[in-house]
């Protein structure tokens, strides 16, 4: 949902449609392996979403909570092949050992931001490794792309949409290019492309398709998507930073390009297992 002024967007348009040129290839090739090349997927991806959040609101100088973080991140997303009954004596020891580096170093990390950390590793590994129980779903490779599909549809609509018919906006102390017209438009596009996939699935793979069941799912994605996003940008106005990364140029770092799919991925798993499609 990034409405940028028409002017002088020529270059990081283009900018951006090379990097996604070459993600696209990537991210098809992710979705389309099994649950284990999953998994490592979603661990990297989350350890290095949590560096970048860990560098953007000053956590990366207190290496004790890093080492936490981190730590607790492999495990979340690792979740399924750990024995549940080991699970709970994990949480409980790394939560442990959040609390004897605040005693240790009571006077150098506050409970503020010991309270990030917890955040963080909800925000991004526990948010993000839904992923991997979408995978293991009936059809679980398909429904994946369920995600993909609403928050890159909604954010592709949105943002040309706002380009060129913008003008009310939506969150002008939040994020000042994104406007009403663009989130409207990034819904409709975001209906749109689920229902457009939902017939992909329908005649290609003969799956039983409820229409209206897909149609709501993306009148409830769409703005989770845009929350996503914006929850991102309030916590980058928070700390000062433009962006929480640079790995991929015209688009930021990690959270800049899945925000929105962090929001979204808990949103579709919950969906599907309770009203399903």
């Amino acid at each position: 949902m990034k409405n940028p002024p028409i002017f002088n967007t020529e270059g990081n348009m283009k900018t951006r449609i090379i990097t996604g040129l070459v993600l696209i290839p990537l991210l098809v090739a992710v979705l389309l392996s099994n649950i284990h090349i999953i998994s490592v997927a979603v661990t990297v991806i989350s350890v290095m979403g949590l560096y970048e959040f860990f560098k953007a609101t000053g956590l990366k100088e207190h290496r004790g909570l890093c080492a936490v973080g981190f730590a607790a991140t492999i495990a979340i997303c690792l979740r399924t092949y750990i024995p549940l009954p080991f699970y709970m004596p994990l949480f409980y020891i790394g939560l442990i050992a959040v609390f004897c580096i605040m005693l240790k170093c009571h006077k150098t990390v506050s409970v503020s931001e010991a309270g990030l950390l917890i955040f963080s590793l909800v925000y991004i590994p526990f948010l993000l490794s839904t992923l991997i129980d979408i995978k293991g779903l009936q059809y679980g490779t398909l429904l994946l792309w369920i995600v993909f599909i609403g928050a890159f549809a909604t954010d592709t609509f949105a943002y040309f949409t706002g380009v060129f018919l913008g003008k009310h906006k939506l969150c002008p102390e939040i994020s000042p290019k994104k406007t009403i017209e663009g989130s409207i438009g990034g819904t409709i596009g975001c209906i749109v492309f689920m229902l457009l996939y939902g017939l992909l699935l329908d005649k290609a793979f003969n799956m039983d398709i409820n229409y209206i069941k897909l149609a709501v799912l993306g009148v409830i994605v769409s703005p989770v998507s845009q929350i996503g996003d914006l929850t991102a940008s309030i916590i980058k106005r928070k700390y000062g930073v433009k962006d929480y990364g640079s790995l991929f140029p015209g688009h930021g770092g990690i959270l800049d390009r899945l925000d929105s799919v962090i929001a979204v991925a808990p949103l579709v798993y919950i969906y599907l297992t309770t009203v399903g499609i």
